[in-house]
């Protein structure tokens, strides 16, 4: 989705769309497999307006993922809600290299005449996700022994591995001797 610098005025102007899956589906499984994928297209909301030469665009993104847990590596449903605004201001160009004060690092820049509304709508869909997706905070994962979903079945495996650091604490027997008194 793209608008065009020059619709953009004073009066506040709502723009909405359905932001395709497929191009974001790429994007979170880039490393391999992916930890989320989008079941179904986002509903877009956009609203923008300018201010001098400013342009201000605040909306919402709707949409319903599917995630993979991290701890039983189970899938999961998951809505996705996220309001953001965001000021663009104009790139200019710099003649030479310098160093970009505090103000400048946090900016958000648009060139050309066109804004790609949905590279941000990537963006906040992006920030918006878990960097680590769990289907509950209370998730017990797998047993690292059989492998098998703590949450659906308790596991009689007696943990077996040692951290072979800390072998030689296994040769000691008894208690330990006090020291200083």
């Amino acid at each position: 989705m793209w608008i065009s610098v020059e619709d953009v005025t004073t009066s506040p102007s709502e723009v909405r769309f359905t932001e395709g899956a497929q191009e974001l589906n790429q994007i979170l499984s880039q490393d391999g497999e992916a930890e989320y994928r989008l079941a179904t297209p986002l509903q877009v909301s956009v609203t923008h307006m300018r201010s001098g030469e400013d342009l201000l665009l605040t909306g919402t993104i709707h949409g319903e993922l599917t995630g993979r847990c991290a701890r039983c590596l189970e899938d999961y449903p998951l809505t996705l809600a996220r309001e953001f605004s965001v000021v663009l201001v104009p790139q200019r160009a710099f003649g030479r290299e310098m160093e970009l004060n505090r103000e400048e690092l946090s900016a958000s820049f648009y060139s050309g005449q066109t804004i790609d509304v949905s590279a941000l709508v990537q963006e906040q869909t992006l920030l918006a996700l878990a960097s680590r997706p769990l289907c509950d905070e209370e998730c017990k994962g797998l047993c690292p022994e059989c492998g098998a979903n703590l949450n659906l079945t308790p596991c009689d495996c007696q943990p077996t591995w040692k951290d072979p650091r800390l072998a030689v604490l296994s040769t000691l027997r008894g208690p330990l001797p006090r020291v200083g008194k």
